[in-house]
Parts: C-alpha cells; structure tokens; sequence
C-alpha cells in the first residue's frame, strides 16, 4: 500500500472523528487493507473475526445462507462503512457473512489493539454506539418488514428509506441488482419484477433498470406503512 495511506484512510473516516493522534498512531500499526474480488468471502460465519473491517472502496453484502443454500441479505455496505463492530473486544465467530459485491477494499483494524486504544480514549465508544444504535433499528425494520409486510410494502418501506430528491420527484438509484434486492426484502426475482410492475401500473413509481423513479411519494410511504 501506498506510505501513509492508513494514516490518511483512518483521519478521514467518521468513525474515527475527534481521536487524539496518539490513539491514532496506535490503530495505525496494527492496521492492514485488503483487497477483495467480486464475490470473495471477507467474512465466514463459522470462522473467528478477530478484529474490525472498514470498508474503504466498492461495496458489500453481510448475508445469512440457510442449509438449502438460500440467501438472506442482512445489509450492503458502502466506502466508509464499518462492520463486524460485535466481535472488537471478544474474539468469536463473525455474526454473519460477508462478501464483496464488486472489487473492494478493506481496512482491518486489530481488535486487542482496538480495545486497548478505547481504554485510553472512551469517546470512540460514542461513535461505536451511533453506528450500532443506527444499525439496530435498520435490523428491527428489516424484521418487521420480512413478517408483518407482503412483497410490494418490502420494496415500497426500502425506497422510502432510500430515496432522495426534489419535492416533486425522488429519484432512487439501486447500489444493486434487482436479484441482490430481492434478496434483501425476502422475495424471488420474479416476484419483485411483478411488484415493480403492479407498483407501476399503481402510478407509484417508475423503473428503468436500477433507476427508480417515484411518482408519489404519499401513496407510497402508506403502502411501506402496510396501509
């Protein structure tokens, strides 16, 4: 890796904002990044984690496979993203898989070094706890979503989640394919196609590959709603 690139890597990322550069210093020894293909595993749910991963370019899927080889995706991440924070200060089994979605790149950060920095400098602590808070109830929503929602309140709850915009158009653009989406919200490929289309013909949104356009906003959020 480039000289230097840790460094600069670990004083821009919000995970770290406002630590002193001692204790910056420290992660940065024990730091490595990793470069992982589409498709590699990064994490394995049966195998010890041993410390932290951030991910610093592409993107990531954490993942759950059922014996049947079905795949539940828990969340994607994003450059900048954290994860794997539950195993930084006990050295047990990832909770999940993870894998990179597109070549990506990672900074794995020593858990003992980890803890031993937090010792020092507990306010790292308060950037852990609103990356978990929040994190928690995407996975609270994620439940609720699964069980109390039929196909087209999932996708509708995600877009709401998703979309930005103007006051009149929002405009979605999937960081994925419509098969990893499916995925995501519990659904077969075919049945997100004919919810896309039954939430189309609805004038609710309109979908040109990965670009989803919505139309009304208000009818939409009722529909995430369950209403």
């Amino acid at each position: 890796m480039p000289p230097g690139e840790v460094s600069l890597t670990l004083h821009t990322l919000p995970l770290f904002k406002g630590l002193p550069e001692k204790q910056l210093g420290l992660l940065e020894r024990s730091a490595i990044i990793r470069t992982y293909v589409a498709g590699e595993m990064i994490l394995d749910e049966h195998k010890e984690a041993g410390g932290m991963y951030v991910l610093l370019s592409g993107r990531a899927k954490l993942f759950k496979l059922a014996k049947d080889g079905r795949e539940q995706i828990l969340y994607f991440f994003g450059p900048g993203e954290p994860f794997c924070l539950c195993t930084m200060f006990d050295r047990r089994r990832a909770p999940a898989n993870a894998s990179a979605v597109e070549e990506s790149r990672v900074l794995v950060l020593s858990g003992a070094t980890f803890e031993a920095m937090a010792r020092q400098e507990p306010s790292i602590l308060f950037n852990i706890l609103r990356v978990v808070s929040r994190r928690l109830k995407e996975a609270m929503d994620l439940v609720e979503s699964l069980s109390l929602r039929e196909i087209p309140g999932r996708v509708a709850l995600y877009l709401t989640h998703a979309e930005h915009g103007g006051p009149k158009v929002a405009t979605v653009k999937l960081p994925m394919t419509h098969r990893e989406l499916a995925k995501l919200v519990g659904a077969t490929p075919e049945a997100l196609s004919r919810a896309f289309r039954r939430m189309a013909e609805d004038g609710l949104v309109e979908v040109k590959g990965r670009s989803v356009k919505i139309l009304d906003r208000e009818r939409l959020g009722a529909l995430a709603e369950g209403e």
